[in-house]
């Protein structure tokens, strides 16, 4: 991946971004943090562009994200346990 060592993200996006970290669909991320479906695909897609994977393809954007997230200590390492 290109760009520099950390991008940052803004807290918000780093927050749906570890919500959507266990790969479950944008309306289960919604109803986990209790906003819209839009607006968790809308950061998501910030994120994906300052980490720079919007370029991928769709099927493997968002683990691309997240590794690349964890990676940089963006987001935690473990995906939310809350759910469980």
């Amino acid at each position: 991946m290109s760009g520099p060592a950390r991008q940052p993200l803004t807290r918000r996006q780093a927050e749906v971004l570890a919500a959507a970290s266990d790969g479950v669909p944008l309306r289960v991320v919604a109803q986990r943090l209790g906003i819209t479906r839009e607006r968790v695909a809308a950061r998501l897609s910030e994120a994906y562009g300052r980490l720079d994977v919007a370029w991928m393809d769709r099927s493997e954007r968002r683990a691309a994200a997240v590794r690349i997230a964890r990676k940089r200590g963006l987001i935690p390492n473990e995906p939310n346990q809350e759910a469980a």
